[in-house]
C-alpha cells in the first residue's frame, strides 16, 4: 500500500509537460518567424515592443506558420505592460485566428476586436465600465473578436497589479485530449477553461494562426513581449523536411525514414509517425515528377519468413498512407527485404534496433 501511495504521489506531482507526446518539440524562436503590424518593432532577441507609451497606439506580432489545436501546445513568454498603474491602458490579447490576423486597431479593442472566428486571452489593465471591466487588472477568455464581457468563455478574473515596470512570466498550456486550457501568470494558475475549442469556436478546423495584439486609447502604457518557449505540433499539411534532408532525398540518396514507428512485431503505425509521413507527402506533392521506393527491413530475431512478411507489411503501410493522401499509386512502390541487409551487427540490442528500419529512395523515372 505504501508503494502504491508513493507511485500515485509521483504521478500527480509530475509537471504536465512530462506527459506531452514525444513528437511535440520546442520550436527555435526567431524574430524572422513573426510578421509585425501597425507600430510593433523588434527590440532584441525574440522581443517586441507592441506600443509606446502614448495615446492611440497599436501593434501586433503574428507567428507566420499555423499550429494545430488538435494537438497539445505550451507557450511561455515574458510580458511588460508598462509603468503606469492607475492611468495605464489598455492591455494585450493573445489571439488565435484562422488567418494571419489584423494589423491592429487602437483603443479598447486592443487590436482583437472584429476577428471572427477567434479565441482571445485578454490581459487588460483598464476599466471600461460599458464593457463590464472590473477596476482591477484582469484576464478573460474572449471569443469572436468581442472585447466586452457579455459573452466571455471565462472571466473576467482579477489579477495582481501587472503594470509594475517589470517583466511578468506568462504561460499558456493546451491539453487537446482533455480540451483543457490553462493560463499562468508569474507561476500561478489564473485561468482554467475546459471546452472543445476546435468544434465550438473554429467549426471543426484545428488549423489556426496565433499572435499578440496590443493598443492604447485615451490613456496609455508601453507594451512589450519576449518569447521564451514555444512547443507545438504544426498542422500535418504544413510539415516539411529540413532543407538539407530534402536535398539529400531529391538527389537520390537512400535514407531511413527515422520517424516511422510501429507497434512491436506489427505493421500498425503509431501516431508518432505522422509528422515524418506528412513531410514525405508534402515533399512528393511539391515534386510531382519524382517517384518513391519504400524498403522495409528487420533484425534477425525470429523466423526469417515471418521477418520477410513483416518488413513488406510495414513498407506497404507507408505506401498505403501516401496514396491515401493523394500521391498517385503509379509513383509509389514498396518492398520487404526482411533481415537480409543489416547495417549493424545483430549481436546487440542497439544494433538490432538500427536494423529494424524503413528506407526510402526518391527518384525520377526514366522516360
Amino acid at each position: 500500500m505504501e508503494q502504491l501511495y508513493l507511485r500515485l504521489l509521483l504521478f500527480f506531482c509530475l509537471p504536465m509537460s512530462f506527459f506531452l507526446p514525444s513528437y511535440l518539440r520546442a520550436q527555435n524562436v526567431s524574430v524572422e518567424d513573426f510578421r509585425l503590424g501597425a507600430e510593433a518593432m523588434i527590440i532584441g532577441d525574440n522581443c517586441f515592443r507592441l506600443t509606446e507609451a502614448y495615446n492611440w497606439a497599436s501593434g501586433t506580432v503574428w507567428y507566420k506558420k499555423p499550429i494545430s489545436l488538435a494537438e497539445p501546445f505550451e507557450m511561455e513568454m515574458e510580458l511588460n505592460l508598462g509603468c503606469k498603474d492607475s492611468e495605464g491602458a489598455d492591455g494585450m490579447v493573445f489571439a488565435f485566428y484562422p488567418g494571419m490576423g489584423a494589423t491592429g486597431r487602437a483603443g479598447e479593442g486592443m487590436g482583437f476586436r472584429g476577428l471572427v472566428p477567434s479565441l482571445g486571452i485578454e490581459i487588460d489593465t483598464w476599466e471600461n465600465d460599458h464593457l463590464l471591466d472590473p477596476p482591477q487588472d484582469h484576464i478573460a477568455l474572449l471569443q469572436h473578436g468581442q472585447v466586452g464581457h457579455y459573452d466571455n468563455l471565462k472571466g473576467p478574473i482579477t489579477i495582481p497589479n501587472i503594470e509594475t515596470c517589470g517583466k511578468h512570466n506568462f504561460r499558456i498550456t493546451w491539453d487537446a485530449a482533455f480540451h483543457q486550457l490553462r493560463i499562468y501568470i508569474d507561476g500561478t494558475e489564473r485561468l482554467y477553461y475546459q471546452g472543445n475549442i476546435v468544434e465550438d469556436i473554429f467549426f471543426g478546423d484545428p488549423k489556426v494562426y496565433w499572435g499578440v495584439t496590443a493598443a492604447t486609447g485615451k490613456y496609455n502604457n508601453r507594451h512589450e513581449i519576449c518569447f521564451k518557449k514555444l512547443e507545438f505540433v504544426p498542422p500535418l499539411d504544413h510539415l516539411e523536411f529540413h532543407p538539407r534532408h530534402a536535398h539529400q532525398l531529391l538527389s537520390g540518396d537512400v535514407l531511413p525514414l527515422k520517424g516511422a514507428k510501429y507497434k512491436p512485431g506489427k505493421a500498425d503505425m503509431l501516431k508518432a509517425s505522422l509528422p515524418d509521413l506528412n513531410r514525405l507527402v508534402n515533399l512528393l506533392k511539391e515534386n510531382p515528377e519524382m517517384s518513391i521506393d519504400i524498403m522495409g527491413h528487420t533484425d534477425n530475431q525470429g523466423d526469417e519468413a515471418t521477418n520477410q512478411k513483416l518488413s513488406e507489411q510495414r513498407a506497404k503501410a507507408i505506401a498505403d498512407y501516401l496514396i491515401s493522401k493523394g500521391i498517385s499509386g503509379k509513383r509509389v512502390s514498396f518492398r520487404g527485404l526482411g533481415e537480409s541487409f543489416p547495417i549493424k551487427p545483430n549481436t546487440t540490442a542497439a544494433g538490432r534496433s538500427q536494423n529494424r528500419r524503413v528506407e526510402i529512395h526518391i527518384y525520377k523515372p526514366q522516360a
